[in-house]
């Protein structure tokens, strides 16, 4: 529940980041909500693996976010959860 709870709240963080920022925008909203930069970095990694820096880069506002976009991100934290030691 605190992860969803996690990568809900940093989804929004997302509103102001430019293209040239969204990676750094993306971590810091995840730290920001709990996570560890270890955590974090995977987390942004699965989510690429799955869209691409191209597409991430993209995004400039949340209504942009792919619809799966919540899906992804809450499976990249499952994916990462052993980087929250």
């Amino acid at each position: 529940m605190k992860l969803k709870l996690i990568f809900s709240l940093s989804a929004g963080v997302l509103l102001t980041a430019c293209s040239s920022a969204f990676e750094s925008e993306f971590k810091d909203g995840c730290r920001n909500f709990g996570g560890n930069r270890s955590f974090c970095s995977c987390s942004y990694n699965e989510v690429e693996k799955h869209y691409g820096e191209d597409r991430l880069k993209q995004i400039k506002t949340p209504i942009q976010f792919p619809e799966d976009w919540e899906q992804q991100v809450q499976q990249a934290g499952l994916a990462c959860m052993s980087e929250l030691d």
